[in-house]
């Protein structure tokens, strides 16, 4: 009954509830029917969701753009900083991101990278638009690195040895080789 009269969620929003995620199909006086992602029809009981956390993904107005890119330890800090104003100016200056509240900072020193951490806010709620919006910026940030000259770095190891290494360690002759690998006769004939 709660469900009815709250309405926290409406046929056709992409909602969260007891674990369970997907597109709300209908909604009754006994359950709430869900449309997961993998495509499953979950019958949930109102009973249930009145009594857990219900996320409306449809409600929002934003959704958050968060990662993290790193760059190559061969990276100057002009560079980064030409990177970073760059970028920071690209998505402050695109009609689909919220100018108010854009970060573009260098981060950290990783172990094979040196990170700048990007956060903003897409003006939509909608998957696909924010979709869109990411190759959007993905690309243009790759045209960016490009122009300043920088590169991703890649998770690596490097290996020190205190003693070099030989390099070519030479093969017996095929002749011994073969005479090697024959088996030895140790029986003795006997004699009558």
């Amino acid at each position: 009954m709660i469900i009815l009269l709250d309405k926290p969620f409406k046929i056709g929003d992409w909602i969260k509830a007891n674990g369970i995620e997907g597109i709300v199909e209908s909604v009754s006086f006994r359950s709430t029917c869900i449309r997961t992602f993998p495509q499953e029809l979950v019958y949930i009981p109102n009973s249930l969701l009145s009594n857990t956390p219900i996320t409306n993904y449809t409600l929002r107005e934003r959704r958050r753009i968060d990662f993290t890119l790193g760059l190559t330890y061969g990276t100057t800090a002009a560079q980064i900083e030409e990177f970073i104003f760059k970028l920071k100016n690209y998505l402050e200056n695109l009609t689909l991101i919220d100018e108010n509240d854009v970060r573009v900072h260098f981060l950290t020193y990783n172990s094979s990278s040196l990170d700048i951490r990007v956060v903003c806010y897409a003006k939509t709620g909608k998957h696909l638009e924010y979709l869109n919006i990411m190759q959007e910026i993905n690309l243009h940030t790759l045209e960016l690195l490009e122009e300043v000259g920088v590169s991703c770095a890649f998770p690596s190891t490097s290996l020190y040895f205190e003693t070099p290494l030989q390099e070519n360690v030479t093969e017996q002759p095929a002749k011994a080789q073969s005479e090697a690998d024959k088996p030895k006769d140790n029986s003795t004939s006997a004699r009558c």
